[in-house]
């Protein structure tokens, strides 16, 4: 390996093109499998084309959700000390504005900055490794008192002086809606699987904004300790996994609180406002018990709109990277324009993750509250989207089976004019709403990194 900084000589590599034993090596070889175009082109004909689209309604206003983070490093002596930032950007903007931005052939400088202008991004600064925050006895103690001043800070609020418009409350409505032992059904109580401090169980949490304490060992207990990210957070190390996990939860939750809210104003609006984020509609590890609150969450509010005649909740997740992403950039240029699949068990096992063994209760049977669906469009962009399940949980008979019949989706036709719609040759398979609110988030190693670490160590040593 090379030394920081020290780039590979131009000839390094004819040593090696000349060494006898390489080319005898090399005859030696074998393929398993020749590779051919007949795998791919098996592939292909599982597509179908797409539903019409012509007369499908675009929304009305356009809501997207990214997050990134930063893990900053105070110190190069040990221990190690880091600390972390979390940014998440939000971008609303009524379908008329985008409409608006082209004058003719080109596009309106002036009124593209003005869009970007209305969008805003929060960002969560938390405790790593080897940093206490706010009194804390440890690094974990730390991180989950963060973790709730941010879901309960007044930034995630829609109306400042009600605490209960902010995502804390968001997340009491989908705990309470957990099955077994843990459900309250009661959005102001939920249920702690276990104490963090002594590792009682089913410990009550509501939501007063008061300070709560465990009733066995009297250890502060916080509402945001049912994600469970705590479990994830270590003393000496980068917490950058546990950074991470709440990046996640926090793009899938405050789609949920922009839905919540919208339920509770207008649902009118609802109806007319398609939500996007970045990545698989699943939520992973100590958390992923969140992804079925959501689905029976989407399913409650899908009725509401339904009794009003109106169109069920559109959500998109867009995947920009990852195995399939990789899998769709090698069958790319074997698509039809046009073309549209749902992406099945048996072969994403069988082509996308061939290693793993498959799982006796489908793919994402833990995770996912979304099928993921491949769809070139007629310009021959290719993307990876997903759209949520239209049941209410996943207790449906042959249910990993029945969930990939693109008939049973019935905003499909509209996902896929809206992405379309959107479709943007800014960046690789990207649209614009995620291109905006990735753009409200990404933080640069260079230069913006290293920003971040030189505040952070100059308030430390103040």
């Amino acid at each position: 390996m090379p030394y920081d900084g020290e780039t590979s000589g131009k000839a390094s590599h004819s040593d090696i093109v000349r060494n006898p034993d390489v080319q005898a090596f090399l005859e030696q070889c074998e393929y398993q499998t020749e590779p051919s175009d007949d795998d791919a082109e098996a592939i292909a004909s599982r597509f179908g084309s797409v539903p019409a689209t012509e007369d499908v309604k675009l929304p009305g206003q356009v809501i997207s959700v990214d997050g990134s983070l930063y893990e900053s490093s105070i110190d190069k002596r040990l221990p190690s000390t880091k600390v972390g930032y979390v940014k998440l950007g939000l971008v609303l903007f009524p379908m008329d504005r985008y409409e608006g931005l082209t004058e003719g052939r080109f596009v309106n400088p002036y009124k593209v900055a003005q869009l970007k202008d209305d969008s805003g991004s929060i960002t969560f600064p938390l405790p790593s490794a080897n940093i206490t925050w706010d009194g804390a006895d440890s690094v974990r103690n730390g991180f989950r008192a963060a973790i709730d001043q941010a879901l309960s800070d007044e930034r995630t609020r829609w109306v400042k002086d009600e605490p209960d418009t902010s995502l804390q409350t968001t997340l009491f409505h989908l705990a309470s809606r957990r099955s077994g032992e843990l459900g309250t059904g009661d959005p102001n109580h939920l249920k702690l699987h276990l104490c963090p401090e002594c590792k009682e169980e089913e410990v009550d949490v509501y939501d007063t904004g008061e300070a709560q304490h465990c009733p066995h060992c009297g250890g502060e207990v916080y509402p945001s300790d049912c994600l469970r990210l705590w479990e994830e957070v270590n003393e000496n190390q980068s917490n950058r996994g546990a950074l991470m996990r709440f990046m996640r939860v926090l793009e899938h939750l405050m789609i949920i609180h922009c839905i919540r809210f919208l339920r509770d104003i207008s649902l009118d609006d609802l109806a007319t406002t398609v939500f996007f984020t970045d990545g698989p509609l699943a939520v992973y590890g100590t958390s992923a018990w969140l992804h079925l609150s959501i689905m029976q969450y989407l399913d409650e509010v899908n009725s509401e709109l339904a009794e009003r005649d109106q169109s069920r909740v559109l959500v998109i997740g867009l995947q920009k990277s990852g195995r399939v992403a990789d899998h769709v950039e090698l069958i790319d240029r074997h698509l039809s324009p046009n073309s549209l699949y749902a992406i099945e068990d048996e072969y994403r096992y069988k082509y996308i993750t061939p290693s793993r063994t498959p799982s006796h209760t489908g793919f994402g049977d833990e995770t996912y509250y979304g099928q993921d669906f491949i769809f070139k469009t007629a310009s021959g962009h290719c993307f990876v989207m997903g759209i949520p399940y239209p049941f209410a949980s996943k207790a449906v008979e042959n249910f990993h089976q029945i969930k990939t019949n693109p008939d049973l989706y019935s905003e499909l036709p509209r996902a896929l004019k809206v992405v379309e719609h959107f479709e943007s040759s800014l960046h690789k398979n990207a649209v614009v709403p995620i291109a905006l609110a990735h753009e409200h988030t990404a933080i640069s190693l260079e230069p913006g990194g290293k920003v971040l670490d030189l505040l952070t160590k100059g308030a430390l040593e103040d």
